[in-house]
């Protein structure tokens, strides 16, 4: 996650109308499911494996208020002349299949504790840890081909990332919007929670 940008504060004024959006009585998932559900989205993203977790068709990940993944497709700056560049998933499900978080190294400290179903919401809190030891490696393009992900397109010193995951699950059992929030720290920060 990036630190807020004066572009993505109106994402941030807000909540999404999804999110409050209550679930049908009939149609509620316990909280001790909501809680399976949460606590599965760290294993898929720590396991770069999209079938860990429910996501939904239309899930969209906001962090610190940029869209991060969505079913929507963005658009590229179109550069006169330039061959089209292979692009990485982008939805929640894919771009976790797609390899692109492989630079995470471990998601520690996961606490997913707080679950409404009435709203279908969850929330937790996590501690990423990034050695950026492990460049380069290679992620999967929509088109089948693929990109590597090395030093020079991720020049990153190790951090961490505290952060919080807010995630709608809809009548549907499935993880509809994800809303996080973080801030970097250095590496191997302690948490509190040791």
């Amino acid at each position: 996650m990036r630190v807020v940008r004066e572009a993505q504060m109106v994402n941030l004024q807000a909540p999404r109308p999804g999110i409050f959006t209550e679930v049908p009585a009939a149609q509620r998932k316990s909280h001790d499911e909501l809680i399976k559900i949460g606590a599965s989205y760290y294993d898929a993203l720590d396991g770069n494996n999209g079938e860990l977790a429910p996501f939904a068709p239309d899930c969209e990940r906001h962090e610190n208020g940029m869209i991060t993944a969505s079913s929507k497709p963005f658009a590229a700056p179109a550069i006169p002349g330039a061959a089209a560049t292979p692009q990485v998933a982008r939805d929640c499900r894919g771009q976790l299949d797609s390899n692109t978080f492989q630079y995470i190294d471990r998601i520690e400290n996961r606490r997913v504790f707080a679950a409404d179903p009435q709203t279908g919401l969850v929330m937790g809190l996590s501690h990423f840890r990034h050695p950026m030891n492990n460049l380069p490696y290679l992620v999967k393009n929509t088109d089948g081909s693929t990109s590597e992900r090395n030093a020079k397109n991720m020049p990153f010193a190790p951090f961490d990332l505290p952060a919080a995951h807010i995630f709608k699950v809809g009548a549907d059992g499935l993880v509809h919007e994800i809303e996080a929030m973080g801030f970097t720290a250095p590496y191997n920060s302690p948490t509190g929670w040791e």
